[in-house]
């Protein structure tokens, strides 16, 4: 773990970067998080990998920073979020080095489609390789909270989407303002992207707090994928 100041994507400065590593949050970390719920300044984390142990330490900063918000009735809603989110970001990362690997142009459809077929499987028989390899390339996943009026949680990952991805992940932010429960939604996926179960996940639990798709938000520029949910504090009652 460690500490540094930077600039954010979103214009404002960022005092906490921290590493997740050790399931275990130490009297520090607590510290800082609560100190900086306190002050309204964001909070930024990063994995290269979202493995069993870092998804554990991820539940802990949640519960640690929505405790402090006094907005703990969220917490099961949005580690599901939070955990297809991060799930998606490094996959895409991965999924950057296994098209370059292979020779295929991951703008190209056909050559999208052809390497989508064997991707997932690749992915989950080496994943060893490829947490090293994204480790080497330095192609990390962010977790950025804050609190001010909005809850938000921000996740990115330091790759840019391709249009076909987002024109899919557009697609499905529309189909599932009909679905009115997972089994719905599971029995109309696109097979392309593996599961196709992550976005959708996100927005059936916005839809279960009275929150529509307008709260996830997207965002790509030449180096980045930016995923947000923002719940405003005042437009919602605890369930």
């Amino acid at each position: 773990m460690f500490f540094s100041c930077k600039k954010s994507i979103f214009g404002f400065i960022i005092f906490h970067i921290m590493k997740v590593t050790d399931t275990e949050l130490t009297a520090e970390d607590i510290s800082y998080i609560k100190k900086a719920v306190k002050e309204r300044q964001p909070i930024d984390f990063f994995c290269y990998t979202l493995t069993p142990d870092q998804k554990i330490r991820f539940q802990k900063i949640l519960a640690v920073f929505l405790e402090e918000c006094n907005q703990m009735y969220l917490y099961n809603y949005l580690t599901y979020c939070l955990f297809e989110l991060l799930d998606n970001g490094s996959k895409a990362n991965a999924k950057r080095i296994f098209f370059q690997e292979h020779n295929l142009d991951i703008n190209n459809e056909e050559d999208y489609k052809n390497g989508m077929k064997t991707f997932k499987e690749t992915l989950v028989e080496n994943t060893l390789y490829y947490q090293e390899k994204l480790r080497a390339g330095e192609l990390r996943v962010h977790l950025l909270l804050t609190a001010n009026d909005v809850i938000s949680v921000t996740v990115s990952n330091n790759t840019k989407i391709t249009d076909s991805e987002y024109a899919r992940i557009l697609e499905k932010i529309e189909k599932t303002k009909v679905y009115n429960s997972m089994a719905e939604a599971i029995s109309d996926i696109d097979q392309t992207e593996g599961s196709g179960l992550g976005i959708i996940t996100v927005l059936v639990m916005l839809k279960k707090l009275g929150l529509d798709a307008k709260h996830l938000k997207f965002d790509t520029s030449d180096n980045e994928t930016v995923a947000t949910i923002e719940i405003p504090k005042d437009s919602i009652e605890e369930i």
